[in-house]
């Protein structure tokens, strides 16, 4: 068994210059899992400000391991949304529209045919993302994105 997990980084586009808060992440996420995710856990970007994480012989990854990078970032606007599936649900996740993605963590949109579990990870903590009990969340299929992960 090998555990899999997708983190994404999310900047507040409104707080500034958008893109260098996002280079400035990706650097510093690289940094930070280049150091402390050792062998035979593996990682990479598959896309900016998306890495995939991998941890052989364990059931899930533990998501208070990035509470330090979260530390190390705190004074950036980012948003560190993490979800642990499967292929599929990683490739779900980094298709995702920004925004979309923004309501699924408010727990107003649920994506079909992804189960895996989602977090957001902060420096105080890790808490795990629902749907809002207030109202049916929206459903939002991404088209393809199974086929993609299997082929």
């Amino acid at each position: 068994m090998t555990a899999l997990a997708c983190l994404r980084l999310l900047i507040d586009r409104t707080a500034g210059d958008g893109a260098l808060a996002l280079a400035l992440a990706r650097r510093v996420s690289d940094d930070f899992l280049a150091s402390r995710w050792r062998p035979p856990r593996r990682f990479g970007e598959v896309a900016p400000g998306v890495f995939l994480m991998t941890g052989p012989g364990v059931r899930s990854i533990d998501p208070d391991e990035l509470i330090p990078l979260c530390m190390e970032l705190r004074q950036e606007p980012i948003t560190f949304a993490l979800l642990q599936g499967d292929e599929a649900d990683a490739t779900f996740f980094t298709a995702l529209h920004e925004a979309d993605l923004r309501s699924l963590l408010t727990g107003r949109v649920v994506v079909e045919g992804m189960t895996g579990a989602l977090s957001l990870v902060t420096p105080d903590g890790v808490q795990a993302v629902v749907p809002s009990p207030d109202f049916k969340p929206l459903r939002l299929i991404v088209d393809g994105a199974a086929q993609r992960a299997s082929g």
